[in-house]
């Protein structure tokens, strides 16, 4: 994400969604980064709003905050009727935050990052299903 003038813009199509999503901080950052006990985060984990995914990243909303280049663990649940079932589980970069209003809320944007073969294709998969194409629909011998 590079452009003139020192803009920053986006290389890939993003899909407007409305599903369920937690983060964490990976492992390598927590001695730096730390909930604080009343963030309400269970295990770690804080829950968010998904709003936006592409092929580099995701969108959510978090009532936390999260500081930008930490590495976090992201999962992205069904819609209702899949409560509980998760779609990705990836290694994701906080990009960008920008504080939404005085609740607190931020939104925040988040690049995937070191990802598996494994991950690239659910990140496909489940974009096909976003674009209204059955994963595999549209790959030879598929």
């Amino acid at each position: 994400m590079s452009g003139q003038n020192g803009l920053t813009v986006r290389r890939t199509t993003r899909f407007e969604v409305a599903l369920s999503g937690r983060v964490r901080v990976a492992a390598e950052h927590r001695t730096i980064v730390r909930f604080a006990p009343s963030s309400g985060a269970r295990d770690g984990w804080i829950d968010a709003d998904v709003v936006d995914i592409g092929t580099g990243g995701a969108g959510l909303f978090s009532q936390i905050f999260l500081p930008r280049n930490a590495d976090v663990d992201l999962e992205i649940y069904g819609r209702e009727g899949q409560a509980g079932k998760v779609l990705l589980a990836c290694r994701s970069r906080v990009q960008r935050v920008i504080m939404t209003d005085r609740r607190p809320a931020y939104l925040v944007g988040l690049a995937f990052v070191g990802h598996s073969p494994e991950t690239v294709k659910k990140i496909s998969d489940l974009l096909s299903v976003l674009d209204g194409v059955e994963p595999g629909e549209n790959e030879p011998g598929g």
